[in-house]
């Protein structure tokens, strides 16, 4: 594994080219021991920068900007407040191991939501269709109080 300490975070120069080393290097990494909250701040807007989406756990105080600035903050067992308040989702059991339980949850959700939209859409358009073709061929009108009581229900 590649566990990277605070010295690697920390370009060589301010010039473009240390700084793009400085990232591939964060990019390329398993992890990062040691660290302070600064660096952990920095290691997630590169990340950001990259165009991943970050998550982030933690514990403590110094881990709250960190855990506020990701995409996903994951505040663990036993976090202090300020980890419990910044983060977005907070572990009430110990391991890491609910993380993906909530993962996997997220996404069954998400795909019955996905579900229930592209549905509702489609009987949309079917009414629009079926209302459209009436009031074309038979002349018909409708009141839109009708309209609005067909979409709702």
């Amino acid at each position: 594994t590649d566990i990277r300490t605070p010295d690697a975070l920390v370009p060589q120069s301010d010039s473009a080219f240390h700084v793009d080393c400085r990232d591939e290097t964060i990019l390329h990494a398993d992890g990062f021991a040691k660290v302070k909250p600064l660096d952990k701040h920095e290691v997630i807007s590169v990340l950001q920068r990259k165009g991943m989406v970050v998550g982030m756990t933690g514990d403590g105080v110094n881990d709250a900007p960190a855990l506020a600035k990701a995409q996903i903050g994951i505040a663990v067992h036993g976090a202090t407040d300020a980890a419990k308040s910044a983060g977005d989702i907070v572990l009430t059991k110990d391991g890491l191991s609910p993380i993906y339980t909530a993962i996997q949850i997220s996404r069954r959700i998400f795909k019955r939501l996905k579900s229930y939209v592209i549905y509702r859409i489609c009987i949309t358009v079917q009414v629009v269709f079926f209302l459209a073709t009436l009031a074309l061929f038979y002349d018909l009108r409708f009141k839109a109080l009708y309209i609005i009581l067909l979409a709702l229900f």
